[in-house]
Order: structure tokens, then C-alpha cells, then sequence
């Protein structure tokens, strides 16, 4: 997927207070600045999820050149043998600053983050579901051929309106204690905008698999089927 990534343009608007990304992934490259999610108009405007060039994660919202939102993990990704799973909850009507944004890997909460993370303001409108002119975008940075992700993706869902816990998505396995999927979650959707879609689940198919219709496109390059995927190394 070094060169591919998936769009929807022009994407009727969500609720910019409050979403849910869940993904797992496997890396193949390290070392550079690899786009997960990305709602991108210029470089002063956009959010997005990604890998930075140190391998930790970030995940980030900025309007009109200003930070609404700057957080990066210490820890590092750089098992690429291995799927890790990636939850991203936003809930800027949270009084605690802190938890207005929630990052779990694996369903463990990372609570380490380097340099002074900036957090939403109380229910700030951040650029998550802003649609319109905002496409969305899995993969690379945005409209400008760069920063790809490298690897392989499954169970894209992101949910409009609702900050769900990973739980929903995955669960510990009684006898080994691994963070095992969940492959068909219940999840009750609400709202009608673009931000409700679930989609690579089977094979290399952008049918949004959620019920909502949401279709993603292949925007560029050729998504690949792998029998490597995360219930089954």
C-alpha cells in the first residue's frame, strides 16, 4: 500500500466534537511520515492520524495554521511482524482537557505523550468530519502525493458522533492474554453524514460494510488482498 490510498470527496459533514477511528495495521517501512487518516484541505488546515518519522503515533487537528490538537506518542511502533491495533476517540465536550482525546493501541490507553501536547479546547469545532471541501483520505497525507502509509490495513471504521472504547472492536483473550478482533462489532449507528463507514474487511474491498452506504474509492495505485491479517499472521 506504499503508493495507494482510498478517498471520498466532497463528504457531507459530521459532528466535529466527537468520532471514533479504529484500524489495525502492519507496517512494512519505518523511518518516515506514513498517513493512517487523513480530512485534508491545505497545509493549514487538516487532521489526521499517523506514523512520524521517529514511529511513534500522532494524532493532530489544526485550523487556519493554528493547533486545535497536537499529540504524539513516546512509545514506538516498529514491530512490523506484527498487526497493531489503533483506537483514536475525540470527545471535546469532556471536562477534563486530557481526555478529550483518547489514543489505545492494543486496548491498552497510552497515557506517555513527548513535549507539551496540545489538547482541544471545551467542545471546540476540531477539523474531524469537517466534509465539504475536506476529502477524506486513508493513506497519505492528503491531495499532494506524499507521506504514504507502507503496509497493510484491516477493519477501517470510523464512527461519526460516538468516542467508543477499543473494547468495541477487540477484546484480551481469556487464555493467552493477547488483544484479539473483533470482526463483526455491534456498533449503532447515528447521524447521516459521510463519517460512518467500515470498510477492508473483506479481501481489497472499499464497500463501506457498515449499512450506511458510505463507498470509498481507490484514489490512486492498486489495493493488494493479503491472507495476512489480524486473526490470522
Amino acid at each position: 500500500m506504499a503508493n495507494t490510498y482510498l478517498t471520498k470527496t466532497s463528504p457531507t459533514a459530521g459532528n466535529r466534537t466527537k468520532g471514533t477511528i479504529s484500524v489495525w495495521v502492519k507496517r512494512s517501512g519505518l523511518g518516515s511520515y506514513q498517513n493512517i487518516y487523513v480530512d485534508f484541505y491545505s497545509t493549514d488546515n487538516f487532521a489526521g492520524v499517523r506514523f512520524n518519522n521517529s514511529d511513534t503515533l500522532g494524532v493532530f487537528s489544526y485550523g487556519g495554521g493554528s493547533a486545535q490538537l497536537d499529540i504524539n506518542t513516546t512509545r514506538v511502533f516498529r514491530d512490523t511482524n506484527a498487526w497493531y491495533h489503533i483506537v483514536v476517540a475525540w470527545d471535546t465536550t469532556d471536562g477534563t482537557a486530557s481526555d478529550r482525546i483518547k489514543i489505545y493501541i492494543n486496548g491498552e490507553r497510552e497515557t506517555s505523550f513527548s513535549g507539551s501536547p496540545t489538547y482541544p479546547t471545551s467542545s471546540q469545532q476540531i477539523m474531524f468530519g469537517i466534509g465539504g471541501s475536506y476529502p477524506i483520505v486513508i493513506g497519505r497525507r492528503g491531495t499532494d502525493n506524499a507521506e504514504y502509509f507502507d503496509g497493510s490495513m484491516s477493519h477501517f471504521h470510523r464512527v461519526d458522533n460516538q468516542a467508543l472504547a477499543p473494547t468495541v472492536f477487540g477484546s484480551t483473550d481469556s487464555t493467552t492474554g493477547e488483544w484479539k478482533i473483533t470482526a463483526s462489532p455491534s456498533i449503532t449507528y447515528t447521524g447521516s453524514s459521510d463519517y460512518n463507514f467500515f470498510i477492508l474487511k473483506d479481501g481489497n474491498s472499499v464497500t463501506d460494510q457498515s449499512g450506511q452506504s458510505n463507498n470509498l474509492t481507490v484514489g490512486g495505485g492498486t489495493l493488494t488482498k493479503t491472507e495476512d491479517n489480524p486473526s490470522n499472521v
